[in-house]
């Protein structure tokens, strides 16, 4: 709408206005269509400009949320993992402590009823499939370690029992070479030769007994 049009409808609503408070005085006057649409153009942009700013704010709230929720989880998480790895380590330690105790014979009853504890869980967890993979690692490493162990006493075992075959072995032949024997009443004295110290006396009653054993055969 150009200013002369404007400025004509301001002047008839003025005139309008002047008839009106003549005839009906107090009456709330007419407002040209100009100001009305300005008015309602500033109050539609300052609420425009309110919502906007409701807008921002949520929005940045709402990023605040989002940031302190990821630190917390970021956090979480660390700690998390931080606790995991102090209990591989403390569990490492003690599988290598079991170790030892197993390969040196030095097993506390704690420590055997763990690992009968160990090994019956893994075959319970093997069966229902419910085993986390630190549980899996301990266990596997642990029975594997069982078994080697078990293995080389077993291995250890059958060669003690071959030594002393060969030994028997060989001690049982050369008493068939001719090997001096030694007499089991006189320990380490050769069968024929008679004890220093022994008086002939008893050299007598020996073969007196001797001659008796003949004549009873």
């Amino acid at each position: 709408m150009s200013s002369f049009s404007n400025t004509s409808e301001l002047h008839a609503t003025a005139a309008v206005n002047d008839i009106l408070a003549k005839v009906l005085p107090g009456m709330k006057k007419v407002k040209a269509a100009s100001e009305t649409k300005a008015t309602k153009s500033k109050g539609s942009k300052a609420q425009l400009i309110d919502r906007n700013l409701k807008k921002m704010i949520a929005l940045q709230q709402r990023d605040v949320h989002k940031i302190k929720k990821k630190e917390r989880a970021s956090k979480k998480n660390a700690l998390k993992t931080r606790q995991s790895q102090l209990l591989k380590l403390e569990k490492d330690a003690k599988l290598q402590v079991l170790k030892k105790h197993l390969k040196d014979g030095t097993l506390t009853q704690h420590e055997s009823e763990y690992i009968n504890k160990l090994t019956k869980r893994t075959v319970r967890n093997a069966k229902s499939w419910d085993m986390d993979d630190e549980e899996k690692e301990e266990s596997l490493e642990l029975q594997e370690y069982i078994l080697q162990n078990q293995a080389e006493s077993k291995n250890r075992e059958r060669s003690n029992k071959r030594r002393k075959r060969v030994k028997a072995f060989k001690e049982q032949k050369n008493d068939s070479d001719g090997q001096p024997i030694e007499d089991h009443r006189y320990p380490g004295l050769t069968p024929g030769l008679a004890p220093v110290g022994l008086s002939d006396e008893e050299e007598s009653s020996d073969e007196e007994r001797g001659n008796g054993r003949d004549d009873d055969w």
